[in-house]
């Protein structure tokens, strides 16, 4: 879980988390003189709380005849001979070395400060899980509970939350009076202008959600005044948040999430409002006006205080499993400007990813859409989707990269007027969406059941 620093539309000044207690590590047991500092033993006790009678052991300083040599065995120790040796610590955990679908990076191995971020796609919450979440004491856990931990795998998580949350606005962004939690297809409504309950934020951070783009499509759902209620709502929860501001403001479009040490900047931005005019400028353009984007990118990147830099573009065409031409160039751009990684939103199917190498010789990754994380589409490509994790390294003196990726391969299933968002290889199926999306990122990086997430392969 991140440390939310700063985020678009509104200030934030909170301090960073303080330093963890230095855990107190007890001594080894011995050989032949073996003192036990979990049990009483008898004439050579140990307490390290209080002094002991003759037999006393001084830990701290060496005595005479009766001193206890902790580091080597003694005669009185039948394995005397044996050759002591000092437990060493567990290895830590690889990441398998990726196949021809997967990336593979040139400076994996080093060292640094790491931590992990995971990623899911558009939070396109039709009326039916709308009904589901609202119904339930769970809320919209009942919907992706069963993937929450893999969320909590990660130092810091983010989505796409693709539509308002705008308590008392109708269709039309007019105040009306507020149903409460219950989807009224008026307040509360789904396609083509959705609108959430405001109990989904909490919802999010309870999933373990740091950080969500606000940027899309679905931006000015309830007009001017949504923008305006939807960031009200992020703030109050404490939800990090990107790609629009209230009215009037001049703030950043980016949010800054803190985590293992190192200040990860978002950048969200989307191509289209679905024609719904703008006309207070509160929503981040990906394309328009030209180079808007790239120049936020490349201050970011500048930036002392930034270790990473995180674009979340909403791009390219609905439905379509391959990145278009204006995707690529974007893409190309971001990277040249400073991103450290570019992470794509809105065909709410999934797209390919790929390794941009820099003209200044960084290693930039582009997944060009993560699809569907919820929603009601069935198809087959639109009901799949993944967990992305990055594996980020900061050496010292310069700024972070990613070392490694990993995916779960997620889908929705339909049980009855249910919809579940599982991990395929948790509940063994389906195939045919597993196949899918493995066909696409191939099976090297796919994080199975259970296994520690391991984003760096092996090193010398």
């Amino acid at each position: 879980m991140s440390v939310l620093l700063a985020c678009s539309g509104a200030a934030d000044s909170r301090a960073p988390p303080s330093p963890a207690l230095a855990p107190t590590i007890a001594p080894s047991p011995t050989s032949a003189a073996r003192v036990d500092l979990a049990a009483p033993t008898s004439a050579a006790r140990v307490d390290r709380a209080a002094p002991t009678s003759a037999a006393r052991v001084d830990l701290a300083a060496p005595t005479s005849a009766a001193r206890v040599d902790l580091a080597a065995p003694t005669s009185a120790d039948p394995a005397a001979s044996a050759t002591r040796t000092t437990p060493q610590p567990p290895a830590p955990p690889v990441a398998p070395t990726p196949d021809a679908k997967g990336l593979r990076f040139a400076r994996a191995c080093a060292p640094g400060d790491t931590l992990t971020i995971a990623a899911v796609g558009d939070l396109l919450l039709h009326h039916e899980l709308q009904i589901q979440a609202y119904a339930a004491p769970e809320g919209f856990l009942a919907v992706w509970g069963e993937v929450k931990d893999l969320l909590a795998l990660a130092d810091i998580s983010y989505a796409n939350l693709e539509g308002a949350v705008a308590t008392g606005l109708n269709r039309k962004g007019e105040p009306v009076t507020d149903p409460g939690r219950v989807f009224d297809r008026n307040v509360y409504s789904s396609y083509p202008r959705f609108n959430y309950h405001a109990s989904l934020l909490d919802d999010l951070i309870r999933s373990g959600v740091d950080v969500v783009s606000t940027a899309n499509n679905h931006a000015l759902d309830r007009e001017s005044t949504g923008v305006d209620a939807t960031i009200a709502a992020l703030d109050r929860v404490g939800l990090a948040h990107t790609g629009t501001r209230t009215r009037g403001a001049t703030g950043p479009w980016h949010a800054v999430t803190r985590a293992g040490g190192l200040n990860v900047a978002w950048l969200a931005c989307t191509f289209s409002t679905n024609q719904i005019p703008d006309p207070d400028d509160q929503v981040l353009g990906c394309y328009a006006p030209a180079g808007a984007l790239e120049r936020e990118v490349a201050a970011l990147a500048a930036d002392p205080a930034i270790d990473a830099v995180i674009v979340t573009p909403h791009w390219g065409r609905e439905y379509s499993d391959e990145p278009d031409r204006a995707q690529r160039k974007l893409a190309r751009r971001l990277a040249e400007a400073g991103a450290t990684a570019v992470i794509g939103s809105h065909p709410h199917v999934l797209q390919t990813w790929e390794l941009l190498r820099t003209k200044d010789g960084r290693e930039v990754p582009v997944v060009y859409s993560l699809g569907n994380f919820a929603s009601h589409q069935p198809e087959l490509p639109r009901r799949s989707s993944m967990i992305l994790y990055l594996g980020l390294t900061r050496p010292p003196g310069a700024k972070a990269h990613v070392h490694g990726v990993r995916y779960v391969p997620l889908h929705v299933r339909q049980d009855g007027e249910r919809y579940l968002v599982e991990a395929i290889d948790r509940v063994g199926g389906p195939a045919d969406s597993r196949a899918l999306t493995v066909g696409v990122f191939g099976e090297a990086a796919v994080l199975a059941p259970g296994a520690p997430l391991a984003t760096r392969p092996a090193c010398p």
